[in-house]
């Protein structure tokens, strides 16, 4: 996917020349204060973005007393201070050349790289001013072979007052490189504009794809209507929140081995057999396994502490053997330490010896 964005933003963004810079002063950003998108909130919905800047001469007018190119500057400026640090392929494009770019050339002037806010700003300051026509789509190579889709879905968000566009070629364009994606790309419109058929213009591009979406940049202007675009375009819900109970299971020593050994016997062995079938039937959503031995008081605490560790490691490795994930399951031994009943009868002795497993199980919450 990446691959192929970055063939066809040079080419979608090249086709034009230089006009020379306007007579507006350089472009400032105004004031901002981002909302601050909790990371922890989100997931990004797509793998990769572009940002494309119309640049071109069109942008020197003015719609509603400011510059359409510096609302495409604060538009662009705004939405990068507001995506919070996930991990994007992120990109930079813009349709200018020449003296307006600082000296770079047209098309790609930042990424494909993993998303680093500064970064992207830095790129966004090269554009020095606008200038030249604007480009036309032409001939998109939207070869299988260029495309790669390993990293998931993408979307493309076009800056622009969409004026002078040659419609048929660019609709075209970026219905061929939809089809290409495999129906993993998804086009967005800000438009910066105030005519009916640039915005129409607008409408038709976004329309390309089916999770597309127009905009007029004066509509995301505010912290919270451009952390309301940025949620909508580029995140996706945290899943919810988890947590893990704990299902305790308790069985006698005098099931699982003989007097003093920490050797499994058969009838140990068939129990444990019936608990590893429930919890493979669990899957993924068993997380830990915390298997504790315990003693009686008879004997020193130095070789009951033994003990109990021997036969929790004993359990440990039959349940393994029977194919539970071994990097999810603790073993200790507490010895005669933690007593369930009295030590001093033979009855609260044998509640005494005793191998605690315990499963924690992840459970959703809403």
């Amino acid at each position: 996917m990446l691959k192929y964005l970055q063939s066809y933003l040079v080419v979608i963004v090249t086709a034009g020349f230089l006009h020379g810079c306007s007579g507006n002063p350089p472009y400032s950003p105004s004031p901002f204060d981002p909302v601050q998108l909790a990371p922890s909130a989100y997931v990004p919905k797509v793998a990769s973005f572009v940002v494309i800047v119309d640049a071109s001469a069109s942008m020197n007018h003015k719609v509603g007393g400011e510059v359409k190119h510096y609302s495409a500057m604060d538009t662009a400026s705004r939405m990068n201070q507001t995506i919070p640090p996930l991990n994007y392929q992120a990109g930079l494009a813009t349709f200018s050349t020449g003296t307006c770019l600082d000296g770079a050339s047209s098309g790609m002037i930042y990424g494909m790289s993993p998303y680093q806010r500064a970064d992207f700003a830095s790129a966004l300051d090269s554009i020095k001013c606008a200038g030249g026509t604007t480009p036309l789509a032409s001939s998109v190579d939207i070869s299988a072979a260029s495309l790669d889709t390993a990293l998931g879905d993408a979307a493309v968000i076009i800056v622009s007052d969409f004026h002078g566009i040659d419609s048929s070629s660019t609709v075209s364009a970026v219905r061929q490189a939809q089809a290409a994606s495999g129906n993993h790309l998804c086009i967005h419109t800000i438009n910066t504009g105030d005519q009916a058929w640039d915005r129409q213009l607008a409408e038709e591009i976004a329309a390309t794809s089916h999770c597309g979406s127009v905009v007029n940049a004066a509509d995301i202007a505010s912290p919270d209507k451009m952390a309301d675009y940025v949620t909508t375009v580029l995140l996706a819900p945290a899943p919810p929140g988890a947590v893990v109970q704990y299902e305790k299971n308790t069985m006698s020593t005098a099931a699982l081995f003989d007097f003093d050994k920490a050797v499994l016997k058969e009838a140990g062995k068939v129990a444990l057999h019936e608990l590893g079938d429930t919890i493979k039937a669990r899957g993924a959503r068993v997380v830990d396994i915390d298997i504790i031995g315990h003693t009686d008081s008879i004997g020193s605490a130095e070789y009951n502490m033994g003990l109990s560790v021997r036969r929790a490691e004993a359990v440990r490795d039959y349940i393994v053997s029977e194919g539970i994930d071994a990097s999810i399951i603790d073993v200790s031994g507490e010895g005669e330490n933690n007593p369930i009943a009295s030590n001093d009868t033979a009855e609260g002795r044998a509640e005494n010896r005793r191998v605690d497993i315990n499963v924690g199980v992840e459970q959703a919450t809403n």
